[in-house]
């Protein structure tokens, strides 16, 4: 039988939650207009690596046991490292 993740989290009550002050949503759309403005993406893809290509090998998902917070660990570890060497070049 499957397990009900949903029970197994402890998240704050709404009264708890922390006010964004960031105002993200209305800051995502003008640095999003702002990097169409520059052609960041364009500009990223055309910049040589300064040391070569990077290839990170991350092989195929769980398919025995229960999910865990170490699959997402481990997902999100291997996201971080291949983004900073993109933003590195």
């Amino acid at each position: 039988m499957a397990r009900n993740y949903r029970e197994t989290l402890n998240l704050p009550k709404d009264e708890q939650t922390i006010p964004m002050r960031a105002n993200l949503p209305e800051q995502e759309p003008r640095w999003q207009a702002f990097w169409r403005e520059i052609n960041l993406y364009q500009r990223m893809l055309e910049k040589p690596a300064p040391n070569g290509d990077y290839i990170l090998h991350d092989g195929p998902p769980y398919s025995n046991g229960d999910i865990h917070i170490g699959h997402a660990l481990n997902k999100t570890l291997k996201d971080i490292v291949v983004r900073s060497y993109c933003m590195r070049g």
